[in-house]
């Protein structure tokens, strides 16, 4: 792995020659389109089709000024910076691009990919998480040494990446910018995907701000204490009974009840213990 200060300046920390004046800059050539292939580790999945479309509208009209950085791929050349530039020139019909090749390894590729694409604001907030837990989980990076790189706090960081855990559901929502990374911090505070995805529909359909979404949240979780307080309220009057049910069938019994309805849970591990219980159930006689 590259140093650690190297990371987070840019392509320019190791294509300095690329930031030097515009004589001294290395001369480029010209390759067949086909020759090149993306970045195998690219972290945007979302090209905006308006922005892209203008892209193409420029490169047909002034043709591609910047060079794009390649390194040698097989027999071909896989990218590093400028595959907005090649997907647009597929676009426009042209059938060579101009490129810069540099020898780069494989470590340095990936995490300047990622980090150049951060800094540049181009990712959503879930290539952004994503492109978070792969600097940690591929490459060791700790979430301060990321902060650094990246010049973003540390708990922005935690909180970005906090969002892969939502459901599919709320994170296709945050990618079609339908709901904030605000909401989706919000949603991250209930247990289930079921309970996120029933909070997500009221939040488009009503157009719920990112504090009404937290008051409802606040409200929902308060009526569940009350719920959960008066449950265990009602479970004091059945524990002496659970405990006597258990130790006279040597298993686990539960009692459930609500308004004059309920069930009685028995546990069996084994077949054995099955008919044990079935037979002793069987014998007992009612006064």
């Amino acid at each position: 792995m590259p140093p650690k200060n190297s990371l987070g300046k840019g392509l320019g920390a190791i294509f300095s020659d690329l930031l030097d004046d515009v004589t001294q800059k290395p001369s480029f050539v010209l390759c067949g389109i086909e020759e090149l292939v993306p970045n195998r580790y690219q972290p945007r999945k979302d090209f905006n089709l308006q922005d892209q479309k203008r892209l193409v509208a420029s490169i047909k009209k002034s043709g591609i000024i910047q060079p794009i950085i390649v390194r040698k791929f097989g027999t071909g050349y896989e990218i590093i910076a400028g595959e907005r530039r090649w997907r647009a020139a597929q676009a426009a019909g042209f059938k060579e691009v101009p490129i810069i090749i540099r020898d780069v390894e494989d470590l340095a590729v990936v995490e300047l990919s990622l980090i150049e694409n951060i800094q540049r604001e181009n990712l959503n907030p879930i290539e952004e998480a994503h492109a978070y837990a792969t600097l940690s989980s591929k490459f060791g990076l700790s979430q301060d040494e990321i902060s650094a790189n990246v010049g973003k706090d540390r708990s922005t960081i935690a909180n970005t990446i906090r969002l892969l855990k939502l459901s599919d559901m709320a994170k296709n929502a945050i990618i079609e910018k339908k709901i904030s990374s605000g909401h989706a911090r919000a949603l991250l505070s209930l247990e289930s995907p079921e309970e996120q995805e029933h909070l997500l529909k009221l939040i488009i359909e009503k157009n719920l701000s990112v504090r009404e979404t937290e008051a409802l949240i606040h409200k929902k979780k308060s009526f569940s204490i009350k719920k959960d307080k008066k449950k265990k309220k009602n479970d004091v009057y059945t524990t002496d009974l659970e405990r006597s049910l258990s130790a006279v069938l040597m298993t686990e019994v539960h009692i459930i009840h609500g308004n004059n309805k309920g069930s009685i849970n028995i546990r069996f591990s084994t077949k054995e213990d099955f008919h044990r219980l079935v037979s002793m159930l069987m014998d007992i006689k009612m006064d």
